[in-house]
């Protein structure tokens, strides 16, 4: 049970506890006790202070020791047995004293003096399976330091461990020349100590941020006004400095994928990309868009793509004080684009949250990659031009994907959802029932080949909806808000679900969820909750929140005709539907039917629906 008087927060845990502790003290307690008292004071406790560490507590045989930087907590670490195997070099060895060291990040609570919680357990736990002499980190750790220090790490994969109800994925550290280039080379000082830097710059520069990122988050904390709140990030698109022959190939891939991974972590609110890259190459100050977006965080950066390596820059600013909060710059091959995109979102979440949740970092092939710069090129090109012809690009730029890539899941949900797309507005020929089939056979494998991907999860709904069963459909929808609760196209996609098998309130409060992760909500949002306040009889309410968007696609005009036709206004319902069907003139009362019955299942909804259709003027 958590004590009366506790505060919460994220830090770097070490446990270390010596081994065969009790086998060294019953052969003899008074030297094991004066030998170990020894290294503390010569050795641990000044490596302690010099890399910015804080004992929590000793007991006897081990200690917990608390790090503000998850880069000082390894170096620390490794350091440390170095040392201490090197004092004990000259030693029997059943006389040697040994340390087992694991390192966690995690969510802690703070009692006065003491720390508890799972962040504490974890470390513990992990520490168990070092060798003597060796260390043991979380995959939390490892994603924050594998680009940040030259070690040799080794994946021991995912490690059930007592009293926790998932398992954890470990790595182990090699104590090897490698790790014996980042020691002290000289005794440390327990005050006044300077540690040496490691050989390469961008070493160099990483430890430094990392001390200017610790004061900072300290100013951060002070500064920032108590709130019980999640705090609000924007992720801003990333500027491109590719060359011209790759520029614009990923592009915002970088700046996307991040907020997907960010929207995971639910002690955070993400702003969806709609509104967020409304301020792509904009002049206003970050404060300024900080404030237009609601957000009080903003993240920016840059990205620079040579054909092989990818190279992402960072940095986390506050909203109101445009205060530099965190930076980070990393330097990868293309296969670890998801990879990088949860470190950077690791990163930001423990600047700014409470707890940083373990969460499976994506991978992705070089087929992988090939196919998402195909299904970016199309969400791009629809997006900017919603029509036939874009439509029929995109269906031709997939299959080539399906084609070439058939084990990337990319091209399959791409497909999907464009094929949807075709068969709602009318925009290819074929057999409606195999299009149907087709389109849930390339979603449903796209879900089998990326589970974790929210947009698979999208195109399966979508799928669903389009063959027959809403019900279905609103579950896909849900497992891809959980995936990324930032998306305000799945919302308005379960919402729109939802009122197609009635469920109109809980369909008007996703809307309202949606509206609020996309504070510049496009016309898709204001069309759809037109048409649930349609469905429930609200027509001069729907009326009103279709006319707040300064232009909707043509489609729409159907959804306006229906509203003018409620609410008695024949000739503006007429004129809405002439609208439609001029660039529609194929489209008639009967297909409409065929494309809702068995989708809009809410009782007497189509019905009132295609009577408002044909009294509007849409061919029978």
């Amino acid at each position: 049970m958590e004590k009366e008087h506790h505060t919460r927060k994220l830090t770097t845990i070490l446990s270390a506890d010596v081994v065969s502790y009790s086998s060294l003290m019953s052969r003899d307690e008074g030297g094991t006790l004066a030998a170990l008292q020894t290294l503390r004071r010569t050795e641990i406790d000044p490596r302690i202070a010099q890399h910015n560490g804080r004992t929590v507590k000793l007991m006897g045989d081990g200690s917990l020791v608390e790090f503000a930087s998850v880069v000082d907590a390894v170096l620390f670490a490794v350091d440390v047995q170095h040392a201490i195997a090197k004092s004990q070099s000259t030693l029997p060895d059943d006389q040697r004293i040994r340390f087992r060291i694991g390192i966690n990040v995690g969510d802690i609570i703070v009692d006065d003096e003491d720390i508890y919680g799972d962040g504490v357990n974890v470390a513990a736990r992990i520490e168990g399976l070092a060798e003597p002499d060796g260390i043991c980190i979380s995959r939390t750790v490892f994603d924050q330091v594998n680009d940040k220090l030259d070690l040799t790490f080794a994946s021991m994969g995912p490690q059930n461990l007592k009293n926790l109800s998932a398992p954890v994925e470990v790595y182990k550290i090699e104590i090897d020349a490698r790790s014996q280039a980042l020691t002290t080379k000289t005794p440390p000082q327990i005050v006044n100590s300077q540690h040496k830097a490691p050989r390469n710059k961008a070493r160099r520069w990483m430890l430094a941020a990392a001390i200017v990122v610790i004061a900072l988050l300290s100013t951060m904390y002070v500064l920032r006004p108590a709130t019980s709140e999640p705090p609000v990030i924007a992720v801003l698109p990333f500027e491109d400095f590719s060359s011209a022959e790759y520029k614009g190939s990923l592009s915002d891939a970088v700046s996307g994928g991040i907020i997907t991974s960010l929207a995971r972590f639910p002690q955070m609110k993400v702003i969806s990309r709609r509104s967020s890259f409304k301020f792509r190459d904009s002049d206003l100050r970050t404060s300024e868009i900080a404030d237009q977006l609601g957000a009080d965080f903003i993240l920016e950066g840059t990205q620079q793509y040579d054909g092989n390596r990818l190279q992402v820059t960072a940095q986390l600013i506050e909203g109101a004080t445009e205060l530099h909060v965190w930076a980070d710059e990393v330097d990868v091959p293309l296969e670890d684009l998801l990879k990088t995109n949860n470190a950077i979102s690791q990163n930001v979440a423990g600047s700014v949250g409470n707890t940083v949740i373990e969460t499976e970092v994506a991978r992705m092939t070089k087929d992988d990659v090939s196919a998402l710069m195909i299904a970016n090129a199309a969400q791009s090109r629809i997006m900017r031009d919603f029509s036939r012809e874009s439509l029929l690009k995109n269906i031709e730029e997939q299959e080539r994907s399906l084609r070439d890539y058939p084990e990337s899941a990319w091209g399959h949900l791409g497909q999907a959802l464009s094929l949807r797309i075709g068969l709602r507005y009318g925009w290819i020929e074929g057999d409606e029932q195999e299009i149907r089939k087709r389109m849930f056979d390339l979603a449903r494998r796209g879900v089998e080949l990326d589970p974790n991907n929210f947009m698979a999860f999208q195109a399966l709904g979508r799928a669903l909806t389009m063959n027959d069963n809403p019900k279905a459909a609103a579950n896909a929808f849900r497992r891809a808000i959980e995936l990324n609760p930032s998306s305000s196209f799945a919302r308005t996609s379960l919402a729109q679900t939802l009122g197609y098998i009635g469920e109109t309130d809980e369909a008007l409060e996703v809307i309202a969820e949606a509206e609020l992760v996309d504070p510049f909500y496009g016309h898709d949002i204001l069309w759809e909750k037109a048409r649930i306040q349609w469905q429930m009889g609200e027509c001069d309410e729907a009326l009103e929140t279709f006319q707040l968007s300064p232009s909707m696609p043509n489609a729409a005009n159907k959804m306006l005709a229906a509203i003018h036709h409620c609410l008695g206004n024949a000739d503006k319902a007429e004129q809405a539907m002439a609208t439609y069907v001029a660039e529609n003139p194929n489209w008639t009362v009967s297909r409409e039917r065929s494309v809702n019955a068995g989708l809009w299942i809410a009782t007497g909804v189509l019905d009132r629906w295609l009577e408002a259709m044909e009294a509007s003027g849409m061919p029978v």
